[in-house]
């Protein structure tokens, strides 16, 4: 008797963390047809902030605690005033464009990250300037709305020679 106790108050509580479970996916945002909750679109619109030319735009994608590690600063950006004014600089160059060549989205729960590879370029005192970089983003799910929480992006380094 105790036996049978045992194993159908294991069952019940399998059932109830099943339903749990489910009503847990129920609330959530819908997925994208890769599973993973549109974060492709979050890397293009920062993209086509970034190309737009707005630093306003660019800056109301990351959280207001956001962490930047540029690539071209030496020092991490860590307030809200640094990234818009980061921004303004990157802009102020014409004819910016990111090429993004590889991206690889993972999403944790409400956190996701978004590894990959884009080429940066611009022109600079009429010459046109190309930096291959590397980046990362983690996003934070926050009113049903990817935002950027850390970004860290580098120079690709030359290939080592043998």
């Amino acid at each position: 008797m105790i036996k049978t106790i045992s194993k159908l108050w294991l069952v019940g509580i399998a059932l109830s963390l099943v339903a749990f479970s489910a009503s847990a996916r129920e609330a959530a945002p819908e997925l994208g047809a890769t599973g993973v909750l549109d974060l492709d679109s979050v890397l293009m619109d920062w993209k086509e902030a970034v190309e737009g030319g707005d630093a306003d735009a660019i800056v109301k994608l990351y959280d207001k605690k956001a962490i930047m590690i540029s690539t071209f600063v030496q020092n991490p950006i860590t307030k809200h005033d640094e990234l818009l004014s980061y921004y303004k600089k990157v802009i102020v160059n014409p004819d910016v464009r990111v090429e993004i060549e590889e991206e690889h989205p993972r999403r944790f729960g409400n956190m996701a990250v978004n590894t990959g590879r884009y080429t940066l370029s611009y022109t600079q005192e009429g010459e046109e300037v190309v930096v291959p970089a590397r980046f990362s983003f983690t996003y934070q799910l926050q009113d049903k709305k990817w935002v950027i929480v850390d970004h860290h992006s580098s120079a690709v380094p030359l290939p080592i020679k043998k």
